[in-house]
């Protein structure tokens, strides 16, 4: 197994771990499991998928699962949390969307850990984009 498939496997089993936690918490106390857990658990499983089938597809699919996980579309925590912070000049409010802080804060781990994969993916789509150009 390459480092990159090691390192963006220590992502899952982070991801992974979290949502065993939040279930074990939802079975086992007066927590409620809303559509955004199942939906959590739903796509996490073809993440599991796609990291034995096609490895390109995985890295670019737990991007978007984690994208949607910041902007609250899905939660791996047992309590739906979510931030929101806003500044005010004047009379003029400006407020961000609410976000989950958790899944914000894996986002960020991910990018650091897949950098050079992401950065690889990128070029390898310019190089062919240069290519389809030429033809």
């Amino acid at each position: 197994m390459s480092k990159e498939k090691k390192l963006h496997l220590s992502i899952l089993i982070i991801i992974g771990g979290i949502l065993l936690y939040c279930w074990s918490i939802i079975l086992f106390t007066e927590i409620e499991a809303t559509w955004r857990h199942y939906l959590a658990i739903i796509l996490f499983i073809p993440l599991l998928i796609l990291f034995k089938r096609d490895f390109k597809k995985d890295v670019l699919f737990t991007c978007v699962y984690l994208i949607l996980g910041t902007c609250n579309l899905l939660t791996l925590t047992p309590s739906v949390t979510s931030n929101s912070y806003g500044v005010r000049i004047g009379s003029v409010e400006v407020w961000t969307p609410t976000f989950q802080l958790y899944s914000f804060l894996l986002l960020i781990l991910f990018f650091l850990v897949n950098f050079n994969t992401l950065v690889n993916y990128y070029l390898d789509y310019q190089d062919a984009k240069k290519v389809r150009n030429k033809l």
